[in-house]
């Protein structure tokens, strides 16, 4: 029989990769565009999010305003965390432009750190709040588990943050989940 035997077996033929310009142009479209709507266009998260469609007369529906901790994003079928990559990156975006541009947001986080300070945390906010994933395999998961760790590093890499002062990541949010029989 060619059915799979046990669900490692399942998961290793049902293994599928999105394009990236599929990946950015939902991601864009979902929650670059959320963003874009909850601050009624007033943000510069449009020179992230390249593949999200806008149309200069179109009125944009009211919608409540969330702290960016509060954004979430759930991939139930992550693989090696494609999505979640991209998302990392407009997380990123979206948490300076809160910073910047809504200052009733992240008072917490105003009162004790300077924007350079704060840029410093986003990684670990972003891990720690936003990002929802599930596998059914577990190799795959470890290298989603991989490729989010490694890309805070490269953010902090960025920011020029020596690796002993990186905020510690206390936990993600990447779960295995065995597939029904």
């Amino acid at each position: 029989s060619n059915r799979p035997r046990n669900s490692r077996e399942m998961a290793v033929r049902n293994q599928f990769f999105t394009p990236d310009y599929v990946v950015r142009f939902l991601t864009d479209n979902s929650l670059g565009r959320i963003w874009y709507e909850m601050t009624g266009g007033n943000t510069e998260i449009v020179s992230q999010c390249a593949y999200m469609i806008r149309r200069p007369d179109e009125g944009l529906p009211k919608r409540p305003i969330k702290d960016p901790t509060d954004i979430l994003m759930l991939d139930p079928a992550c693989g090696s965390m494609h999505f979640g990559l991209y998302t990392f990156e407009v997380m990123e975006a979206i948490y300076m432009d809160a910073w910047d541009h809504q200052p009733e947001l992240l008072s917490a986080y105003r009162y004790s750190y300077t924007r350079e300070d704060f840029a410093r945390l986003v990684p670990k906010l972003i891990l720690e709040n936003n990002i929802y994933g599930a596998e059914i395999d577990p190799r795959a998961l470890q290298i989603a588990a991989l490729s989010l760790w490694l890309r805070a590093q490269q953010s902090w890499s960025k920011l020029e943050v020596a690796r002993e002062d990186r905020p510690v990541i206390a936990h993600s949010h990447l779960v295995l989940a065995e597939p029904m029989p």
